[in-house]
């Protein structure tokens, strides 16, 4: 089986960034590096991989001035429009499962009955049993022990 460049290309590249973290096993660090020896393309991004991820960690983390706060004033007119759609979603969840119970029901289909035998014998006593099986299902003429006249 062939595997398509592209496909191996975004393999090697999804390799470079987990290169990048410190997350890549040695068996796969050595197929990326053998890519990377053929393949520009992939070079250049697995180094822009790097070069971003050096820049990110190198750049100092910036510190707030003050913590940002949202304060939600707990009105009556929030806390009636809290319980109304709790209601509503607890109503469409008991609905939903009215619904569905319905529909398995109607659309379940009828049982057949399956015997199914578990044991350590030949694939010949299987056989057997089958036939013994479809000649019981099989109808049979009326008298069969009768001679033909």
């Amino acid at each position: 089986m062939e595997v398509s460049r592209g496909q191996v290309c975004a393999r090697a590249r999804f390799w470079a960034s987990l290169r990048v973290d410190g997350e890549l096993s040695e068996l796969e660090g050595a197929l990326l590096d053998a890519h990377l020896a053929r393949c520009a393309a992939c070079r250049a991004v697995a180094g822009g991989f790097g070069g971003t991820a050096a820049l990110l960690r190198e750049t100092p983390q910036e510190r707030l001035s003050a913590p940002v706060a949202v304060s939600l004033g707990r009105t009556p007119r929030r806390l009636l429009a809290t319980v109304s759609v709790a209601a509503l979603l607890l109503l469409g969840v008991v609905a939903g499962s009215l619904v569905r119970g319905q529909v398995s029901q109607e659309a379940a289909p009828t049982p057949h009955v399956v015997a199914a035998v578990a044991s350590m014998e030949t694939p010949d006593l299987l056989r057997r049993l089958r036939r013994t099986t479809l000649l019981n299902t099989r109808k049979l003429p009326r008298d069969i022990s009768a001679e033909p006249v």
